[in-house]
């Protein structure tokens, strides 16, 4: 592909971003962030950046920034001191990326999804496509497509279809600009509630939550205005098997908590045994004050905590996190709430193990398995966030897919998570599928096909896979 075509597209990028730029110029920053990761994502498929990746680069760097000189450079002088300017972009590559805890991450996908929601607009489907046609241009530049290139495609198809949990898109923004934002408690809880709401199923667990809510409601009022208020327990117990949506409601309690006034900051802090046991003398009961620590004003979330009761062996560091975490509890009682989850009778087991949990664990919620009407939900209401859809023989699989693994569930059966991976799977096939075609209508981005639905999906999908 010669460099003026690589211009152009470098150009059409800039203009399907333009009304993201016009909306807040913060998404700039965000923007030219997730392009830089791009460039090195495609250059890993033959193992260094190369030079039409790199002008196509700053033609969009420059054309954001409105960086008169840069565009110059790349449109005239490009050529003629190639070597000079290949370096000074891949340091603008490198300076861009430098200390990213997540560089395989997109955050821009996560922003503008929260940004729909919260406004009802539709800028994600148009900004995804329009970077996949990006990446496509640039991994294509050499005139040629590797078993290798279509690997990478699949790869970067998948990371700008998967979303992080924001609480709004300024939130998002601000992660990367450093600018200031901040939400009323109303705000918060709203929000949470809302979110509460429109997850599929969990009727039973919409209830008791909003029923809680309400009553820590009443409580706040009492105590406001000097009454006399019923002592409560926020720690939790939820049992149920692994992707019935445990975590995700812990998030929006640690949220409903803090609009309630209940929690100064309501963010979640997630681990499980392995984060709160060690194998020395010591070592676990520092491992546990971290966890507190960094829970403190919001929600210490642990999965599988069952796993702390020492086995049949007798004692281990297991029960020594039991005991600090007990106490922590007394200590914070006003600062910190914890919530433990797994397999029911498991968890029963745990709690009943210890009189200590037994006095501060009285709360319980029962996460059920989704049908398999609610797990083709959940596989719709993905792709809908997505800007994908499905032809109807695709849905007419799918449907046939989760009954058989429905009737076949055992208790480790993953549900949500299970849709995950198999959405996840089906759009990795949907871009190898998609990337030797050299023209792609919206249409055909946004569609999947029976044909992209795998002929057997197994065990490691119907299990508990972790993400």
């Amino acid at each position: 592909m010669n460099s003026k075509l690589l211009k152009q597209e470098a150009n059409s990028l800039y203009k399907a971003l333009s009304p993201l730029l016009a909306l807040d110029p913060r998404f700039a920053d965000v923007i030219l962030l997730d392009l830089a990761k791009l460039v090195q994502q495609c250059a890993r498929g033959n193992g260094e950046v190369r030079s039409p990746e790199l002008l196509a680069f700053l033609v969009v760097y420059a054309l954001i920034k409105q960086d008169a000189e840069k565009l110059n450079v790349a449109i005239h002088q490009w050529d003629s001191e190639r070597t000079k300017y290949e370096k000074t972009t891949l340091q603008i590559i490198l300076d861009l990326t430098q200390n990213q805890a997540q560089p395989e991450q997109f955050l821009l996908p996560s922003i503008v999804n929260r940004l729909d929601e919260e406004k009802g607009t539709n800028y994600l489907g148009s900004t995804v496509n329009a970077i996949y046609k990006f990446a496509q241009t640039i991994v294509k530049s050499d005139g040629s497509i590797s078993l290798q290139d279509l690997e990478t495609l699949s790869l970067i198809w998948q990371r700008l279809h998967s979303y992080q949990r924001i609480a709004n898109y300024q939130a998002g923004l601000a992660s990367v600009s450093n600018a200031p934002n901040s939400d009323s408690p109303e705000q918060v809880l709203e929000e949470a509630l809302s979110e509460l709401n429109d997850l599929i199923g969990l009727g039973n667990i919409k209830e008791e939550v909003k029923t809680l809510a309400n009553f820590l409601k009443v409580q706040k009022i009492r105590a406001d205005r000097g009454l006399a208020k019923t002592s409560v327990s926020l720690h939790a117990v939820f049992c149920g098997p692994p992707g019935t949506g445990k975590t995700t409601v812990a998030r929006l309690m640690s949220r409903i908590y803090q609009g309630l006034g209940f929690l100064s900051k309501g963010h979640l802090t997630e681990t499980d045994r392995s984060g709160m046991v060690a194998g020395y003398i010591g070592q676990t009961a520092e491992k546990v004050d971290n966890l507190v620590n960094s829970a403190l004003d919001g929600v210490l979330f642990i999965d599988e905590a069952y796993a702390l009761v020492p086995g049949e062996s007798g004692r281990d560091f297991g029960q020594e996190a039991i005991d600090v975490l007990l106490k922590r509890m007394e200590d914070y009682r006003d600062r910190l709430v914890i919530i433990v989850a797994g397999y029911t009778d498991e968890m029963t087991t745990f709690i009943e193990s210890n009189p200590g949990l037994e006095s501060r664990f009285n709360r319980y919620f029962y996460f059920n398995h989704y049908e398999p009407e609610e797990l083709l939900a959940i596989f719709e209401k993905m792709c809908n966030k997505s800007h994908f859809k499905l032809a109807e023989s695709a849905r007419e699989k799918l449907r046939s897919v989760f009954e058989d693994l429905y009737v076949k569930r055992d208790k480790t059966f993953g549900n949500a998570r299970l849709v995950r991976n198999l959405f996840e799977r089906i759009i990795e096939r949907q871009a190898n599928r998609l990337a030797v075609l050299t023209s792609l209508s919206d249409e055909t981005l946004t569609t999947l096909l029976a044909e992209d639905i795998p002929a057997e999906v197994g065990s490691r999908y119907a299990g508990q896979v972790k993400n």
